[in-house]
């Protein structure tokens, strides 16, 4: 009776390794699968984020251009003093960018803006007049009236932006197409 019991058990075994045998591969390749469909979405969903983000950037530069040529085309010219520097931190969190902050006189008031560009090294003294470009309707939308601070802005951010929004979706759209593994280069 034992040996019926082994033989029963020794077929059983060799069923189940058999059974085994035949459902590992699926297994393996519905995993497979599954892990090619992560990496996927991994690489949708990185080039998506990326590209949102660089679209931001692009708009911001996009704004700023156009308050520009809003202000070239309709704006009016004046002469602001430079009241104070504005000091902060770099986004390095060393000392220190210098903002100016002009005041200008227009429809019998007087204005104050804080320029959009800043440098490690004053750009402007205290008491300095600089010329000063508004919009008639509302003069709190003014800009210093010099190219670099008017343009430089625009002209380097949205090339910028879209030249690395192209590198990027180069390369994940060739890592997609190549069913390269991108989740596992990072995180494993």
């Amino acid at each position: 009776m034992d040996d019926d019991f082994d033989k029963k058990m020794e077929n059983l075994a060799d069923s189940y390794e058999k059974g085994f045998d035949k459902i590992a591969p699926k297994i393996e390749n519905t995993v497979d699968k599954i892990g090619r469909g992560a990496n996927r979405l991994y690489i949708g969903c990185t080039t998506l984020l990326a590209n949102l983000f660089f679209a931001a950037f692009c708009l911001w530069g996009a704004y700023a251009a156009t308050v520009s040529w809003r202000l070239q085309t309709a704006g009016e010219m004046t002469t602001g003093t430079v009241t104070r520097l504005e000091e902060r931190k770099t986004s390095e969190g060393y000392c220190c960018e210098y903002t100016p902050v002009v005041e200008f006189g227009a429809n019998g008031q007087t204005y104050t803006f804080e320029n959009d560009n800043a440098s490690d090294s004053p750009d402007y003294q205290v008491g300095a007049e600089v010329p000063v470009l508004y919009d008639p309707s509302d003069p709190n939308v003014a800009q210093i009236n010099t190219f670099s601070d008017r343009w430089l802005f625009p002209i380097i951010i949205i090339p910028a932006m879209l030249f690395a929004a192209l590198i990027l979706n180069f390369f994940m759209i060739r890592a997609w197409r190549r069913d390269e593994d991108v989740i596992s280069d990072h995180f494993v």
